[in-house]
């Protein structure tokens, strides 16, 4: 058992060292699927989903012991409430649905978020809040914690698996295998791997012999420098009695209902001309923004590791290739993913538009400054007209391209009714 869990620990550090070449990984970090261990991953989820309350303590921590401290408390129907904190600070969020109303509120006044600047902190640090009416299982508490920006790391497992919610990452399970028993805190627990995207995402989990539920995540995601997050759980109770208060809250009198700016808020506005720049491009030599002066350009910030990028991915190669000849470029740029893992991608994903990869410090200056993409949010997308002034720019991917086609038709493209 303590075979099994050094074995673990090494592999994640040589991993977090040497990088992610896919000739040192591929053959055996791919696993194929066992049937047995995807059977101990489902029996998980549904213990996760039948229950009638389940409420526990988890710590999500990198190699550094960088901690964020999480109480977590969820009810049937559609009752939650998480209390986090990071680290040795004494200012804790709180997230709470009572079935129909979500809010967010700071006991002893709201951290410094990414959106601050000492003056906007200051006038929005006290008595805030934020509310809005929505049932629980149309939230993802995973999400609402990383938008918000509050958690130096969030939980891998998203809480909301709870009401119903899918992990994002499930689609793309290359495979799960058994990797033995081990024991995290004297629980007996079967330990198993899950392989995404071709090994771009890697989880191991130990799941409680006792409960079916886990004790500990294990995340590694390999890209230019690679993550490494642990998740552990403790006091975990199954069923029972939660009061009804845990869910309860209400604005105090001086309360002041309060929206959190979102990334796209701070992104160039239209008319605003567009930073030039010049990056490494995909397979060497250089690319230069302002080389495509006179096409109507869209820019499109992407990572291999993103849901929302591979399901983009195939409609701008089809959008590229017919309106290509009328004059228009989709411009990709990835400054997070190594190289090597770029080139697997695109060996599965051909794309015959310009791709620029570039992870310097350079690039993310380009993103985060001169962009102003300051939380480095993918995929993003900015719609340049021929004369090099932006047109539109927002964060996502919209499945229809509504905002993307109306931006690129203002931008001076001619489009065609079936686009």
């Amino acid at each position: 058992m303590m075979i099994v869990a050094a074995a673990l620990a090494l592999e994640a550090w040589a991993l977090y060292v040497v990088g992610a070449s896919p000739e040192r990984w591929r053959p055996t970090m791919i696993v194929k699927d066992e049937p047995a261990a995807r059977a101990l991953y489902e029996t998980m989820i549904q213990t996760i989903r039948q229950a009638d309350s389940l409420s526990y303590n988890c710590t999500c921590a990198d190699p550094d012991y960088r901690t964020t401290y999480y109480r977590i408390s969820l009810k049937k129907p559609g009752f939650f409430r998480v209390d986090l904190m990071n680290g040795p600070m004494d200012k804790s969020s709180i997230l709470v649905s009572d079935g129909n109303n979500f809010s967010v509120f700071w006991p002893g006044g709201r951290p410094y978020l990414w959106f601050d600047d000492q003056e906007s902190h200051e006038k929005t640090r006290l008595n805030v809040y934020m509310r809005r009416t929505v049932p629980a299982n149309r939230v993802s508490i995973a999400g609402e914690v990383a938008r918000l920006g509050v958690a130096w790391y969030g939980c891998i497992l998203d809480p909301s698996t709870f009401h119903g919610r899918t992990d994002v990452f499930d689609p793309y399970i290359d495979g799960i295998r058994s990797r033995g028993t081990d024991k995290v805190e004297k629980e007996n627990c079967d330990v198993i791997e899950i392989s995404y995207m071709k090994a771009q995402r890697i989880r191991h989990l130990w799941i409680s012999r006792r409960d079916h539920l886990p004790r500990r995540i294990k995340e590694i995601v390999r890209v230019a420098e690679n993550q490494i997050v642990v998740e552990e759980w403790s006091g975990v109770s199954v069923n029972a009695n939660v009061p009804p208060k845990t869910f309860a809250w209400s604005p105090p009198e001086d309360g002041r209902l309060w929206s959190a700016p979102t990334p796209e808020d701070f992104l160039p506005k239209g008319g605003q001309e567009a930073p030039d720049f010049e990056l490494s491009a995909f397979g060497g030599g250089k690319a230069k923004l302002s080389d495509y002066r006179g096409k109507v350009v869209w820019l499109y910030l992407w990572q291999c590791g993103s849901p929302q990028c591979r399901e983009e991915w195939p409609q701008l190669q089809k959008l590229y290739e017919k309106h290509k000849d009328k004059g228009l470029v989709v411009l990709s740029l990835n400054f997070v993913d190594d190289e090597r893992i770029a080139q697997v991608f695109l060996r599965e994903n051909p794309a015959t538009f310009p791709i620029i990869h570039d992870c310097s410090a350079i690039a993310r200056k380009v993103v985060r400054v001169d962009y102003r993409n300051k939380t480095m949010a993918i995929p993003m997308s900015c719609i340049i007209d021929p004369q090099g002034r932006i047109v539109d720019a927002w964060c996502g991917y919209e499945g229809n391209h509504t905002r993307a086609l109306a931006a690129l038709q203002k931008a001076g493209l001619q489009l065609t009714t079936d686009n």
